[in-house]
């Protein structure tokens, strides 16, 4: 389980060093969104790889215009990360509780079908 984690971790520090260093609107290498170009349309994690190349050089409106959702998902993201890594006895158990409960992963669902109609809808 922590190799797994481990392994997780050191990917997503390299994806984020590439995404930090090349942006993804000018280099043509990185993985397009399969599903705009099949049906046009924004999936819920379109403008990902853009949002996290602006944050990463402090351009917090920028990233957000790609993506609005994606802050919403990296603190639900960081908080099952401490559960699962940083946290032990009663404070992780209530942690795990709220964050992998019925109601947090219905509520996360449910938002994110909402996201996907919305920024279509709207053209977000």
């Amino acid at each position: 389980m922590k190799l797994r984690l481990s392994i997780l971790a050191a990917t997503l520090v390299a994806v984020i060093l590439i995404l930090c260093r090349f942006n993804p609107v000018e280099y043509q290498f990185f993985p397009p969104c399969l599903f705009h170009r099949l049906t046009g349309l924004s999936c819920p994690g379109c403008g990902m790889q853009r949002f996290v190349h602006a944050l990463s050089h402090g351009h917090v409106a920028e990233a957000v215009s790609y993506n609005a959702f994606l802050p919403f998902v990296g603190v639900f993201a960081a908080l099952v990360l401490a559960e699962r890594t940083i946290m032990h006895g009663q404070a992780q158990q209530r942690l795990r509780a709220a964050v992998e409960g019925r109601f947090a992963t219905n509520a996360l669902c449910i938002a994110i079908v909402v996201w996907f109609v919305l920024r279509n809808l709207l053209g977000i």
